[in-house]
C-alpha cells in the first residue's frame, strides 16, 4: 500500500469512526442539560465509565482496556486510540533568549510561543534557502522583531487591523527597521484578494532592494508608504503602475538581475491545473528574479478561515517555498446555507464524509483544537473535578436562559478563578454580580436614574 492509500484508508477509518459515534461530540458543550446526550451512552459503558478510577480514566485515550469491558466499548477505545496522530515533542529545536528591549510587552504565555515558533521557523528558513518570511496575523510584531533581531531575517507583516501595524511599527529598532515592513493587508480567499497580495509582495521585494543598494535613489519606482490607507482601500496595485522602470534610475546590482529569466515553476508543487476563472497564479513572465525573493509563509494563531487561505496562497505562488502555521479556531470558519466552504478541503474525503452521512458543524470543528491526551493523561482527581462543575454550572445557566426563553452573547473571553467553582452557589452569586453590573451601566447608558 502506497503512502496516498494508506491516508485515504485512514481517512475512512476515522470519518467511520466519528459518524458511528456522532452524540459524543455533535452537541455544545454549554447546552448539556439542553441536549442531554448521557441518554444516548449504551448502558453496557455507563456501567463501566462510571467505577473508573482517575488512573483508569486518564488512561482511555492511550487504549487502556479491560478483558471484560463490553466489546463495542474496547473497539472504540482501540480505534479511537491507533487513529490519534503521533505527537512527538521535537528536541531538535531549542528556543531562543529573549532580550528583555524584545521581551517589552510580551506576557509569559506570548514569550514562550515567541521563543519556540521563531527557532522552528529559523530552521525551516535554512532548509528551504528562504530570506524572507510573510507573518500573517502579524498582530504587534512580537515574532517578526524576534526573527529580525535574533536571526537576521527579512520579515513582511501582513495584520487585518491599523490600530496594530502601527503599534508594530513601533517597536521597531533602527537597526531592523530596514528589514521589517508592517503592512495593514486582510488575507481572504478570493481571486482578487490573491492578486492584491501578489502586487503588495512585489512593491515589498523592491522596498527590500533598495535598502540593500544603500543608495538613496530609486532602484524599482518612487519610494512608497506601505502602511498608507491607500493599501487598506484595496488599492496596492497603483503603486505598481506609478512605477517607474527606466534603467538610468536602477542600481547596478537590480540592472544585473533584472535581466535574468523569469522563475520557474516549482513543478513537485505546482502541478494542480487551475480551473475556470481568473489566473491568479502567482508564477511566469510577471515575477522575475530581480522582484522576488525565496519567502517562507508563517502564522501564528491562524483563525478560521486563514488557513485555508494560506494553503491557497502556497499552492500558487513560487516565490513562496515553506509553510508554517499554527492553526486554531476551526469553528469560526465561515459557513453558508450549513456548509463550510474551507472544510473539508479534500474532494476525497468530502466524499467519504458524504457517504457517512458525516456533516461538519461548529462542534465537530471544534474536535481539531482539543487539547492533546497528553495533557489528559497529567489530571489529577481535583482537576477534573474543577472541569466538571465549570461545565455543569455553566450549563446550568444555559438551561435556565433556554426555559426563561433569554438568550446569552459572549463579547469577549474571560478568564475564570478556580474558586468560583467551588460550589455552585459561588458561581451563580458571580454571574448575579455580573449581571447587575452589566444592567447598571445600560441603565447609565440610557440616562435612566
Amino acid at each position: 500500500m502506497n503512502e496516498k492509500d494508506k491516508i485515504s484508508s485512514t481517512n475512512k477509518i476515522i470519518v467511520e469512526l466519528l459518524a458511528k459515534h456522532q452524540w459524543i461530540h455533535n452537541f455544545q458543550v454549554t447546552k448539556f442539560f439542553i441536549e442531554k446526550p448521557w441518554n444516548h451512552i449504551p448502558e453496557e459503558w455507563k456501567n463501566v465509565l462510571t467505577r473508573l478510577t482517575t488512573e483508569e480514566l486518564n488512561s482511555l485515550p492511550f487504549g487502556y482496556s479491560k478483558e471484560d469491558w463490553p466489546e463495542s466499548l474496547k473497539k472504540f477505545i482501540t480505534t479511537a486510540s491507533e487513529m490519534a496522530l503521533p505527537r512527538k515533542i521535537s528536541e531538535e529545536n531549542k528556543s531562543c533568549c529573549l532580550d528583555p528591549q524584545i521581551k517589552r510587552g510580551m506576557n509569559p504565555k506570548k514569550q514562550h510561543e515567541v521563543s519556540h515558533m521563531s527557532a522552528l521557523i529559523n530552521d525551516i528558513s535554512v532548509r528551504t534557502g528562504c530570506d524572507v518570511v510573510i507573518d500573517v496575523g502579524s498582530g504587534l510584531g512580537y515574532l517578526g522583531h524576534v526573527l529580525t533581531s535574533v536571526y537576521g531575517l527579512k520579515v513582511i507583516g501582513l495584520e487585518s487591523k491599523q490600530s496594530h501595524t502601527t503599534g508594530a511599527d513601533k517597536r521597531l529598532f533602527s537597526d531592523t527597521d530596514d528589514k521589517i515592513i508592517n503592512v495593514t493587508f486582510e488575507m481572504e480567499d478570493t481571486p482578487e484578494n490573491r492578486l492584491e497580495f501578489k502586487s503588495l509582495m512585489k512593491s515589498c521585494f523592491q522596498k527590500f532592494r533598495k535598502s540593500e543598494c544603500g543608495k538613496d535613489m530609486d532602484c524599482d519606482g518612487p519610494k512608497v508608504s506601505l502602511s498608507d490607507s491607500n493599501l487598506i482601500n484595496h488599492s496596492a496595485t497603483n503603486i505598481l503602475t506609478q512605477q517607474k522602470n527606466t534603467e538610468s534610475e536602477q542600481c547596478d546590482a537590480c540592472l544585473a538581475e533584472s535581466n535574468q529569466t523569469p522563475i520557474q515553476t516549482d513543478s513537485d508543487r505546482k502541478n494542480d491545473e487551475q480551473g475556470d476563472g481568473p489566473n491568479t497564479t502567482l508564477t511566469g513572465n510577471d515575477v522575475t528574479k530581480s522582484d522576488v525573493y525565496r519567502c517562507l509563509l508563517i502564522g501564528l494563531h491562524c483563525c478560521g478561515d486563514l488557513t485555508p487561505a494560506m494553503l491557497k496562497v502556497y499552492s500558487e505562488a513560487d516565490f513562496v517555498r515553506g509553510l508554517c502555521c499554527v492553526s486554531c479556531c476551526y469553528h469560526r470558519m465561515v459557513s453558508q446555507e450549513g456548509t463550510y466552504p474551507h472544510f473539508p478541503m479534500s474532494k476525497e474525503l468530502d466524499t467519504v464524509m458524504s457517504k457517512n452521512h458525516l456533516t461538519p458543524s461548529a462542534p465537530f470543528l471544534r474536535l481539531g483544537a482539543q487539547e492533546t491526551r497528553a495533557r489528559w493523561k497529567t489530571k489529577s482527581e481535583e482537576s477534573h473535578q474543577s472541569h466538571v462543575k465549570a461545565v455543569a454550572y455553566r450549563s446550568l445557566l444555559e438551561l435556565y436562559a433556554h426555559q426563561e426563553n433569554v438568550e446569552f452573547r459572549k463579547d469577549s473571553m474571560r478568564t475564570k478563578l478556580k474558586a468560583l467553582y467551588a460550589e455552585y452557589h459561588v458561581y451563580f452569586q458571580y454571574v448575579e454580580v455580573i449581571t447587575v453590573s452589566i444592567i447598571h451601566k445600560i441603565l447609565i447608558m440610557l440616562y435612566i436614574p
